[in-house]
């Protein structure tokens, strides 16, 4: 019986870390130099902590060395400074092994911790109370002279024992597993990324959670000579207030976890109405400078008769002078053919791009470009026969071409260039501009944000562009050197074949 008991205890404890590392897989991930041993690194977690724990539970030196005594603890405080040295084993290992956030990795540990003392403690009292009321029946049955009891007390007992013991251990990591499954499950929606004030909503609910246990355990009993002290037996309205604020601990830290994915979920839904608002801006956009374009054109038709006349009466008065004051009237005919010229050239496109909607969009950069004195190069062509909507180009470049324009009027030497090439079913458009500055970086280090002052209003045009390579199965990619950004848009194309779903 003892060594199922010390297996059945080993095995508990080893599924009980197996929970930590399923906490860990998609959260975090191993440092890069460590990432083709994921598996041994997981392992070796396990297998350090279960060392640990094997040593100060079932080596008597160490026991002697912990608790004063080889048997064991005589007081629960003690337990104490083992809880401390098995989270910092845990830290130490977790920090050494595994990249990302220092922060979240604490965060997960601390919080794993806490979630695994509220679940013990909360089911301890009710055990307790069920063991005290099988004892209470064994008594009774004493008492009353049973036969059966008195014969069979020991093994009664051992039985007791042994079944309490199992069920206990069972529903507890049963109970881990599912809490650290919920925690999980919000967690992962929250992203890997996450601001200090997100951090602190967590934090909050677990050091409450790690703190309330800790306070057990220095009170939860004490033996003075012989006898033992416990608080539930000196204070009795403890058995109910025990797993009542246990559960409540436990509950607020799933429930930050809950309330911050659904805050999440709703900023997300937000941004979303604003990024299709900032769509239908770039869409009205477009469509004004169709209008302008073609009410410019049905204007110049109509009055091109009214502009023959009137050069025809200025060349009918120049030839009429012979005094040499005809030159007068042939500087008014300039003139009156520079205002044309002029006329038309608004009318007419910056860059030919194969497509009338990225002419619109490019020649409305160009134009802007150029009032803030800025070389602007354009080799865009639209891909034909690829299925990708010149509407999604249009808000790439509306969008990409808008963050360069602000990016190089801040220059010395302002340039913006924009490329595209094709290769087989594969789109990309590249936007070079000047830049001296450092990009700004999220919490990763690996993707742009912006640099206005709120990034819940701005920002949307790199997720607008983010949206729109996703939907072609492609990737936005960066780098900056020598003075110069550039921008790489991947899209892949399905040769006209099929249409891509709108958003």
């Amino acid at each position: 019986m003892e060594v199922f008991n010390v297996v059945f205890d080993l095995t508990i404890h080893f599924l009980r870390r197996c929970v930590i590392i399923h906490l860990f897989q998609g959260l975090i991930e191993v440092k890069d130099r460590f990432a083709g041993k994921k598996k041994i690194v997981e392992a070796g977690f396990v297998a350090l902590t279960m060392f640990y724990y094997i040593t100060i539970n079932y080596l008597p030196s160490a026991k002697k060395f912990l608790y004063g005594n080889s048997e064991g603890m005589t007081e629960s405080r003690a337990s104490i400074l083992p809880f401390f040295i098995s989270l910092f084993l845990m830290l130490t290992y977790c920090l050494y092994f595994y990249g990302g956030k220092r922060s979240r990795i604490w965060y997960l540990i601390t919080t794993v911790y806490a979630l695994n003392e509220l679940v013990v403690f909360t089911c301890h009292s009710l055990f307790v109370a069920e063991s005290d009321n099988v004892m209470k029946l064994l008594a009774y049955y004493l008492e009353k002279e049973n036969k059966f009891a008195i014969r069979h007390f020991e093994i009664i007992i051992g039985v007791h024992q042994a079944l309490w013991n199992m069920a206990f251990q069972i529903i507890t990591c049963f109970l881990l597993y599912q809490a650290v499954g919920a925690l999980k499950k919000n967690l992962l929606y929250v992203g890997k990324s996450s601001g200090n004030v997100r951090e602190m909503f967590l934090a909050v609910p677990t050091v409450t959670g790690l703190c309330y246990p800790i306070l057990l355990r220095s009170i939860m009993y004490a033996y003075k000579g012989n006898k033992a002290n416990f608080l539930m037996d000196e204070y009795p309205e403890t058995r109910l207030l025990i797993p009542i604020i246990s559960g409540l601990c436990l509950c607020s830290i799933l429930l930050s976890a809950y309330i911050l994915k659904k805050l999440v979920e709703s900023n997300e839904k937000e941004m979303l109405v604003e990024v299709y608002q900032n769509r239908i801006c770039d869409m009205e956009d477009h469509m004004r400078d169709v209008e302008r374009l073609y009410d410019g054109i049905r204007g110049m038709r109509h009055d091109m008769k009214n502009h023959v006349a009137d050069l025809e009466l200025l060349l009918n008065q120049n030839q009429g002078f012979t005094d040499g004051s005809g030159e007068g009237a042939g500087e008014e005919i300039r003139r009156y053919l520079d205002g044309l010229c002029d006329a038309m050239e608004e009318l007419d496109m910056k860059c030919s791009t194969g497509n009338p909607v990225t002419d619109v969009v490019v020649s409305r950069k160009m134009r802007k470009a150029e009032k803030e004195c800025i070389e602007f190069e354009c080799n865009f062509l639209f891909p034909d026969n690829l299925g990708i909507s010149a509407f999604d180009v249009s808000i790439l470049l509306n969008n990409g071409l808008d963050n360069a324009l602000e990016a190089a009027v801040k220059e010395e030497n302002p340039y913006i260039r924009l490329d595209s090439y094709r290769k087989e079913n594969m789109f990309f458009i590249e936007i070079r501009n000047a830049f001296t500055d450092s990009p700004l970086l999220d919490e990763t280090g690996r993707f742009l944000k912006t640099s206005k002052a709120d990034p819940s209003i701005h920002g949307l045009g790199i997720k607008n562009m983010g949206n729109c390579a996703e939907k072609y199965y492609g990737t936005l990619r960066w780098e900056k050197r020598n003075g110069e950004f550039l921008l790489v848009i991947m899209l892949q194309g399905n040769g006209g074949k099929n249409e891509y779903k709108r958003d």
